[in-house]
């Protein structure tokens, strides 16, 4: 099928289909984003075997997730131009080839032999392979947006930005928990290196069956997308979403809570060591949050896509995750293992329904700026806060106090910096500028249709549609 008659179906008989091959590439995305989960927690979710291996300071284990959210910054504008320039599959492709490239760096790094007094040659090449690595993130994350305004309508496109997107949080969840249970000591640390080698290669598989476009478009936006040649340039679209100050807003409230998330999940195990937790016991917390949030993003992607009220969740679920941002830090204490178990679980459902909502606001608000951009300007936040806070939160980590008086410096910042970012988001009034524009096409090609006297069958068929897997056909 030729891109020429996918036009000419759209434009003469204005029907929108759905393929069953969407989902091929929405897996793919989903592995991707387990694999660069598990380098990103690599060493952070066991410091004490992390820093025994690497004959290092916690510091140095600390700066791999700090390198992992620099890279994101470097590589983020990088992935949005691949995508502009070569598309969504050559542009995973690329990312899967340098995660590779980052994990075997990284496993290469057991050979060089590691001392107390001679660490140096293990830490570089482990510190290189890591930001190699990582600099694969920004392609696996940018990417639902853009692919599901794609290949899915506008009444699944919301789930299939969820999906995708909170799966690099489920590997969070999921190396907090396999991680630790791997890396018994240091002797076993490189196992779990290899792991994630594995995890990189297999992850790689999926994209090679997956299909750039689809050959019929889901939607009209989608259409409107697929009718161009050439989309407009990535930094002009940048800019544009740069200064956009209803996304502005957005972007500092996602930020902040991504951030949060991130610095969370990286250093939980130091949060909680000074009241007696272990690296396990700080793994199911972290693992809590994060399994409650994908079921709270699980439910706020299919009713948004059913009601489409993103506001109205919005400047719900920002003072609901801020209060239990606020309430962890009175839960965590000694013998209360339970307590805080509840609290992640909580903090986590309230804070990943925001995920799927905010990365849809942000097109809607930007609409008809390419996807990539907003989505990579509301990741690349993320990743920004998430260095600051790192680094803040770590300086205000003093275990001794924290035992004497119960109540852990970092956690205070945290919930005092939510409630800050929390008034802005009653400041956001943008409208929904994609789905009014679609309303307006649908209604011009139903009123074009309507005027037609007549309408050949032959029109309906480009191509063959079973070889893609039609699923459903919206008719205007």
């Amino acid at each position: 099928m030729t891109d020429s008659a996918v036009l000419m179906h759209s434009e003469a008989g204005h029907t929108y289909v759905t393929y069953k091959a969407r989902y091929i590439g929405l897996f793919a995305i989903v592995l991707l984003n387990i694999a660069t989960g598990f380098v990103w927690l690599t060493y952070s979710s066991v410091s004490t075997a992390a820093q025994g291996y690497l004959n290092c300071s916690s510091t140095v284990v600390n700066a791999t997730s700090i390198l992992y959210f620099l890279a994101y910054l470097v590589m983020g504008p990088v992935s949005g131009w691949m995508f502009e320039k070569h598309g969504i599959k050559k542009s995973l492709l690329f990312g899967a080839g340098i995660q590779i490239i980052g994990t075997l760096l990284r496993y290469f790094s057991n050979f060089i032999e590691s001392t107390p007094e001679s660490p140096g040659g293990r830490i570089a090449l482990t510190l290189v392979g890591q930001i190699v690595g990582a600099s694969a993130q920004p392609f696996f994350l940018n990417v639902p947006p853009k692919y599901a305004a794609v290949w899915f309508s506008e009444n699944g496109r919301t789930t299939a930005t969820m999906i995708g997107s909170v799966s690099n949080a489920f590997a969070a969840a999921l190396a907090q928990l396999i991680v630790p249970i791997i890396t018994t000591d240091k002797d076993s640390m490189s196992t779990s290196v290899l792991v994630c080698v594995g995890l990189a290669v297999v992850s790689t598989i999926p994209v090679i069956f997956m299909s750039e476009r689809p050959p019929t478009p889901p939607s009209p936006s989608a259409a409107e997308a697929l009718r161009e040649t050439k989309e407009e340039p990535f930094w002009i679209s940048l800019k544009k979403v740069g200064s956009n100050k209803q996304f502005l807003i957005l972007m500092f409230s996602f930020g902040t809570f991504v951030g949060f998330f991130n610095a969370f999940s990286s250093l939980i195990s130091q949060f909680t060591a000074p009241f007696g937790y272990d690296a396990t016991e700080a793994g199911y917390f972290g693992a809590a949050m994060i399994v409650a949030g994908l079921v709270g993003a699980g439910i706020s992607g299919p009713v948004i896509d059913r009601n489409k009220q993103f506001k109205l969740l919005l400047k719900s679920m920002v003072p609901l995750a801020t209060l239990f941002y606020i309430i962890f830090v009175f839960v965590v204490r000694k013998d209360f293992f339970i307590g805080i178990i509840v609290a992640s679980a909580l903090l986590g459902f309230f804070s990943f329904s925001l995920l799927p909502v905010v990365l849809e606001l942000g097109v809607e608000c930007t609409y008809p700026v390419t996807p990539a951009s907003s989505t990579s300007l509301l990741w690349g936040s993320g990743q920004f806060f998430a260095i600051i806070f790192l680094l803040i939160l770590g300086a205000l980590q003093d275990d001794k106090k924290a035992a004497e008086t119960g109540v852990n410096p970092p956690l205070i910042f945290i919930a005092v910096w939510c409630v800050l970012a929390t008034a802005p988001v009653y400041l956001y009034k943008s409208p929904y500028l994609r789905l009014e524009a679609e309303a307006r096409m649908r209604a011009n090609e139903s009123h074009s249709f309507a005027g037609k006297q007549e309408y050949p069958m032959e029109e309906f068929s480009f191509g063959d549609q079973a070889e893609y897997g039609a699923d459903k056909k919206y008719i205007a």
